[in-house]
């Protein structure tokens, strides 16, 4: 999986906290994007937190985020 964050975006705190607590149970890696990058090929403004799944799927919202990375 793989986590796209941006310094001050709104959702950030919540989504690297769980990151952290999810560490060693399953693999992360976390890249930190600017706030205008788009991380994700099909929308057309760039949305941070995302999280890319193995599958290729992406998770757009923050809880979300949080309960995929505590499983």
């Amino acid at each position: 999986m793989r986590l796209f964050v941006s310094e001050g975006a709104p959702g950030s705190l919540p989504v690297l906290a769980a990151a952290r607590r999810a560490q060693g149970r399953a693999e992360l890696l976390i890249s930190t994007v600017g706030p205008e990058e788009c991380v994700v090929p099909f929308l057309t403004q760039p949305k941070v937190p995302v999280l890319q799944l193995d599958n290729g799927n992406y998770l757009f919202s923050t809880s979300a985020i949080c309960r995929r990375q505590n499983l």
